[in-house]
């Protein structure tokens, strides 16, 4: 477990609300709270998910390399969920049934008071009579606002990136 603070302190409350967060956030897909989800967000969050430069090497800059999913504000993420709620997203209709699992694997804090939570997850999908699943790793930027954490940063590497028909923000 790698859990600092200041001068190595470790902060088991810290791991435990780390762990509360990020489950929360693949509680709020599989549910399609979608307003709580957007809540979990600052305005100016940045949103990535890379492709594969190539076999072991993600893209490093979304603004001049290949991303699967991009938003640089909330604003992108707001949009999107608009096209799932109005059905403007073809390839998402009908949306599948999703299980989000995550295992936080550290958890840093700095003196500004932002954490960063790396974590392995996987999404168990359902959707038209046909399972799959994705994995990979993530990191989360969290921030106080609000008198709660916001993510300020998510950045997710999916491992398995030969995407059988559709992904989209409910699958990872």
């Amino acid at each position: 477990m790698i859990l600092t603070g200041r001068a190595g302190v470790t902060l088991p409350d810290q791991w435990s609300r780390a762990c509360a967060f990020i489950a929360l956030e693949g509680r709020l897909l599989d549910a399609r709270d979608w307003d709580a989800w957007l809540a979990l967000y600052r305005e100016d969050c940045e949103y990535w998910v890379p492709a594969w430069a190539d076999e072991y090497e993600p893209t490093r800059d979304p603004t001049r390399e290949l991303s699967l999913i991009y938003y640089g504000d909330r604003g992108g993420l707001e949009d999107r969920v608009f096209r799932l709620r109005t059905g403007r997203s073809l390839a998402s209709t009908p949306l599948p049934r999703t299980a989000h699992l995550s295992t936080v694997t550290a958890v840093e804090a700095d003196e500004g008071g932002r954490l960063v939570v790396q974590s392995n997850w996987a999404t168990y999908s359902y959707r038209l009579e046909k399972q799959h699943v994705f994995f990979g790793q993530q990191r989360h930027e969290l921030v106080v606002g609000d008198g709660d954490w916001r993510i300020a940063r998510r950045h997710i590497l999916v491992a398995n990136d030969k995407i059988p028909n559709v992904m989209d923000i409910y699958s990872v």
